[in-house]
C-alpha cells in the first residue's frame, strides 16, 4: 500500500493545486519538448496542439463517472495531467467528479514529485498516445510512481505485449465504452469507437465493465 504523506504535506499539495486549477495560472505556459515524442511535439519545440490531442466531451466523462462513482471515486482526488484546451477539469467536475487537478505542467517531471503523487487517489485522463513509444512511456511513469490510473487508450492495448511487460495483469481492469465523444477546440463532437479505459490498481468491484 502507498504510505500517505504527513498531514502538512498533503494540505500544501492540495492547496497548491487547488489554487492553480481555480485561477487558471500557467494555462498558456509552453512545455518544452523532451525525448522522442514522435508526432507529439511541434517543430518549434512546443507540444503539439493538433495531431495527438483531442478534448474529451462531458458526456464521455459522465459515462465513466457512472462506473467510478459506484466504486468510490466521486470525492477522491484525481489528477488529469494532459492539458489540451485547459477545460477538462471543468468538464470532469460537471460530470460529477468533485476533486480534479488539471493544470499545464510537464507530466514526466510532475509524476516524479513524490509529495504531490502521494496526495492523489488516481490519475484519470485521455492521454496523447500516437507518438512513437508514448503509450509505453506514460504507462511506465505511472507504474513507477505507484499511483492508480484510468486512461483512455485504443482497445488494442489489451493484447499488446508491452502492456503485459509493463503492468502486473492481476491489477489490470477494463471499462469498455460503446462510443467516446471527443472534439477539437472549437469543433463539433466526433464519436470514436474501439477505445477503452485501461485501469490499473483502481480496485474496482469488477474487472470488466461495458458502458454507453
Amino acid at each position: 500500500a502507498r504510505l500517505p504523506p504527513p498531514p502538512a504535506a498533503r494540505a500544501d499539495a492540495r492547496d497548491d493545486d487547488a489554487r492553480a486549477d481555480e485561477s487558471g495560472e500557467d494555462d498558456d505556459a509552453v512545455v518544452a519538448r523532451a525525448g522522442a515524442f514522435g508526432r507529439y511535439g511541434a517543430a518549434d519545440g512546443a507540444m503539439s496542439r493538433a495531431d495527438d490531442e483531442w478534448a474529451t466531451s462531458e458526456r464521455t466523462w459522465a459515462s465513466l463517472f457512472g462506473v467510478l462513482e459506484r466504486n468510490g471515486y466521486a470525492k477522491k482526488k484525481l489528477w488529469a495531467p494532459f492539458v489540451y484546451d485547459g477545460d477538462a477539469g471543468r468538464r470532469m467536475r460537471s460530470a460529477g467528479f468533485e476533486r480534479v487537478v488539471h493544470r499545464r505542467a510537464d507530466f514526466f517531471e510532475r509524476v516524479r514529485d513524490g509529495v504531490f503523487v502521494r496526495s492523489l487517489d488516481a490519475v484519470v485522463d485521455n492521454p496523447p498516445y500516437t507518438g512513437k513509444g508514448m503509450k509505453e512511456r506514460i504507462l511506465k511513469a505511472l507504474r513507477d510512481a505507484e499511483v492508480p490510473f484510468c486512461l483512455l487508450l485504443p482497445l488494442g492495448v489489451l493484447h499488446a505485449a508491452f502492456v503485459r511487460d509493463i503492468l502486473e495483469e492481476t491489477h489490470v481492469q477494463v471499462i469498455v465504452p460503446r462510443k467516446c465523444y471527443v472534439f477539437k477546440k472549437g469543433g463539433t463532437e466526433v464519436p470514436f469507437k474501439f477505445l477503452c479505459w485501461l485501469c490499473y490498481k483502481m480496485e474496482l468491484k469488477r474487472d470488466l465493465y461495458f458502458i454507453d
